[in-house]
């Protein structure tokens, strides 16, 4: 059983890096919201140009490195979110006589929600004098996750009704919000958990809810 858990986990993994071909932190060419309109840019030789948004008028351009100081510039996408959660860390509330506890289990999830992704693009001076493009990016997602994991399934767990030890094949279900800053993402997850056996209605955290720290692999 914990084999299929850990090839889940891999395949899920190995999926994101084949898909994952343009990540959300990066300032792709597309169409993004300014507090005024919507524009398109567009990326050539390392200068973004801000076209409006049938791309027919040239509004700027932002050069990777320049002698004068441009003006900053902030540009926001709303978008679909497909990801792989890993969640390494759960926090259980106590049941059953069992204190609350932090577990460490193996869970990999299909993530999917609604994302705000917001680029603030600055010129800071060199001390040649020069001002080179800065791009920060800030990412907000909220959405709903299935997936499969692990937990020990033993006496304790079972109020002595399973006299044996194993490793027990959940399914998870729940909410989570992420947050990422430029390509750093991580979140946190509300779920359920249930135990994919006959051992299911005597596993105290069956269908309990738990809090879960959430790493994200974008997909799209």
């Amino acid at each position: 059983m914990r084999l299929l858990v850990y090839i889940s986990f891999i395949f899920l993994l190995g999926s994101c890096g084949v898909i994952r071909n343009t990540p959300k932190f990066g300032l792709q060419d597309g169409v993004y919201q300014t507090n005024q309109e919507n524009v398109f840019i567009e990326t050539q030789n390392d200068t973004l140009f801000v076209f409006s948004e049938n791309g027919g008028k040239q509004l700027n351009s932002l050069p990777l490195s320049t002698t004068s100081q441009p003006s900053n510039f902030a540009f926001q996408k709303s978008t679909f979110d497909l990801d792989v959660l890993a969640i390494p860390v759960k926090y259980r509330v106590s049941q059953s006589g069992i204190p609350a506890q932090l577990t460490s289990e193996i869970n990999a999830a299909l993530y999917v929600g609604k994302r705000k992704d917001y680029f603030q693009v600055n010129f800071e001076k060199t001390p040649t004098n020069r001002f080179k493009r800065k791009i920060d990016h800030y990412g907000f997602s909220i959405g709903g996750f299935v997936g499969l994991g692990n937990s020990v399934i033993n006496s304790d767990v079972s109020q002595g009704l399973i006299p044996y030890e194993y490793q027990g094949i959940t399914f998870s279900k729940g909410i989570a919000g992420i947050i990422a800053i430029n390509n750093f993402t991580v979140g946190v997850a509300y779920g359920f958990d249930n135990l994919l056996d006959k051992n299911s209605s005597q596993w105290i955290y069956n269908q309990k809810p738990w809090l879960g720290l959430a790493l994200g692999l974008n997909l799209n």
